[in-house]
């Protein structure tokens, strides 16, 4: 299906809906109705893209009853309490809205994915805000708790003895990937003969597995292509329990390969993301506020990179430019040799670099950044360099 057709689409079920001055603005892909209410329409149409015609319609219908919906969260703390569910999401979500980014309750849940609250309505789904957690005259932390709790409730343990392929893919009202962060519930299907590993490529999908070695490699490229292709992404990684059952990233506890990539891709991901923001942003309006007051800076991507057989991540520092450097694993220093070819003086692990230029992140940017403004100086670099490291050619 065409956009514009699909933009007609949607337009004509604004009128069933009793919207009248709906614009659809082709230029943005969203449709502006009722003053400053504005519909982006980017997800909605590919995720309808494979549906068929009646499904498709279906689904036009819901979004638009769920985005013109009156539905409004409650005001007191007692009534909206029970309807609190956690959910996760990519740590940039919200980015290119930067009210809601800064409105937005949040938390870290895993590497690159955050852990917000909704309001589940009849309808739709609305984000707890600051405005909303002053409201109810309660702590960041009782909010988070009680959706948890309230989730907890809903989730519904497993065991060793049916862990195979587990799947669960939600309909809109399950809330099936939040049930990583009840305390217990993938340790339900630990016990066995392997440890449970969960994924949660996008909104929609929850898979559980136990971790033998044929099965991992063959689920992690299924998800990674879901993952790419899913138009609300969260995560192509694997997560895992550890030795006390806090859920963690598969990586943290294996050295799988495939984990490695998943992880290395997430931070890719993630980074371009927040890398076309920031550009767009000094571009705009030469700063960046309100997430940072930072000066402008060549905003550095992350690169994927073996060493010594391993995926990891690189950011380049080349010499004579002002960085803001994204969090990788490692650092390669360029510079321009005498016949003005480009050369790497050395590659660093990140934490090395970190530890002796004294960077700090900056407040404001998530995933975390750097200010490199400074080329180090001659002793520095020396020091650099024995912390150096070979990358696979």
């Amino acid at each position: 299906m065409e956009r514009e057709r699909f933009a007609e689409a949607v337009m004509g079920s604004l009128r069933a809906h009793g919207v009248t001055d709906a614009e659809y603005l082709a230029e943005e892909f969203s449709v502006r109705h009722s003053g400053d209410e504005v519909l982006y329409l980017g997800n909605v149409f590919a995720e309808c893209a494979a549906a068929e015609e009646d499904e498709r319609e279906e689904m036009i219908a819901h979004f638009v009853g769920a985005m013109t919906t009156t539905d409004a969260p409650p005001e007191d703390w007692a009534s909206a309490r029970p309807l609190l569910r956690p959910v996760l999401r990519p740590v940039t979500y919200g980015l290119d809205d930067t009210d809601v980014a800064k409105a937005m309750l949040s938390r870290p849940a895993f590497p690159f994915v955050n852990e917000a609250v909704v309001v589940d309505l009849p309808r739709t789904r609305a984000y707890v805000t600051a405005d909303m957690t002053r409201n109810w005259g309660v702590e960041p932390e009782t909010i988070f708790a009680a959706a948890r709790e309230n989730i907890a409730a809903i989730a519904r343990p497993g065991s060793p003895e049916e862990l195979e392929i587990v799947r669960f893919v939600d309909d809109g009202d399950s809330y099936f990937g939040s049930w990583l962060l009840v305390p217990g519930w993938l340790a339900s299907y630990g016990g066995g003969a392997h440890r449970p590993v969960a994924f949660i490529p996008d909104d929609h999908t929850l898979l559980v597995i136990p971790d033998d070695p044929e099965l991992l490699e063959r689920i992690f490229e299924m998800v990674e292509e879901q993952y790419r292709e899913a138009p609300r992404q969260i995560s192509p990684q694997g997560y895992t329990v550890d030795e006390f059952g806090t859920v963690v990233p598969l990586d943290q506890v294996e050295a799988h390969p495939s984990a490695l990539r998943a992880r290395g891709g997430l931070a890719v991901t993630e980074y371009a993301i927040q890398t076309r923001f920031l550009e767009d942003k000094f571009e705009r309006d030469l700063d960046l506020l309100p997430l940072s007051d930072v000066a402008p800076a060549f905003v550095a991507s992350v690169l994927f990179q073996l060493f010594d057989g391993v995926p990891a991540t690189v950011t380049i520092w080349g010499e004579g430019v002002e960085y803001l450097l994204p969090e990788a694993d490692y650092v390669h220093f360029v510079r321009n040799d005498a016949d003005d070819e480009i050369e790497v003086v050395c590659t660093v692990p990140f934490d090395a670099v970190v530890e002796i230029m004294g960077l700090v992140p900056l407040p404001g940017l998530n995933p975390s950044r750097f200010e490199a403004r400074e080329w180090p100086d001659e002793a520095t670099l020396a020091l650099l360099a024995a912390r150096g490291v070979s990358p696979d050619e």
